[in-house]
């Protein structure tokens, strides 16, 4: 009895949170994309038993579709909630926007994750309806905005996929031209984003 107790003590210890799991994963996808997604590396990298995964995943495609779930809903729905209720102007709002989009981390639009993610897109269905969702509840986010600076729904369109189009390109060159190089457009980049009504009218 007490052995059986000492067992369910340890392995309640190795049972990570969903959300630890998740988190690993998509670290693993943006350093090798996400063939190297495998239970037994993740587990090891963690410091677990695979038991750990199974008390939350039936398996390794239930990772993945909670993995792509998270992706969208943390870095795009909940960011398209924050702006919309908790910053006043929508100048600011764009601001906001082409700030986070511009850190340098690798879960940004363009950066290591999303590019491994559209990678996969190519073969993977469930994947490719997930990107779909993100880049359509992107562009509708900023063209919102652009709407609220005074743009029509059509300009508003148009300037939403330019803007849509620079942040996750930019995000993709500069990994190979330096952050220093991308840090020095990155302000003139900018005010051309938020001049697009004066300009667009």
């Amino acid at each position: 009895m007490a052995r059986a107790q000492v067992q369910a003590n340890t392995d309640q210890s190795e049972r990570l949170s969903k959300q630890d799991w998740i988190t690993a994963a998509l670290h693993v996808v943006g350093k090798g994309g996400v063939a190297q997604v495998r239970i037994e590396v993740l587990a090891r990298s963690l410091g677990v038993t695979k038991g750990s995964f199974y008390w939350h995943f039936k398996d390794r495609n239930a990772l993945l579709g909670e993995m792509l779930r998270f992706w969208q809903q943390s870095l795009t729905s909940a960011v398209g909630q924050f702006v919309r209720t908790k910053i006043e102007t929508p100048r600011d709002r764009l601001a906001y926007l082409i700030g986070l989009a511009s850190e340098d981390r690798d879960d940004v639009p363009g950066g290591t994750i999303e590019h491994a993610l559209r990678e996969w897109a190519r073969s993977s269905e469930l994947a490719r309806h997930a990107i779909s969702e993100v880049d359509s509840e992107r562009l509708a986010i900023i063209s919102e905005i652009y709407r609220d600076m005074g743009m029509g729904k059509a300009h508003a369109d148009s300037a939403a996929l330019l803007a849509l189009s620079h942040l996750i390109g930019v995000n993709v060159i500069h990994r190979d031209v330096g952050l220093q190089a991308f840090r020095a457009q990155r302000e003139i980049c900018l005010g051309f984003l938020l001049e697009l009504p004066e300009r667009m009218s």
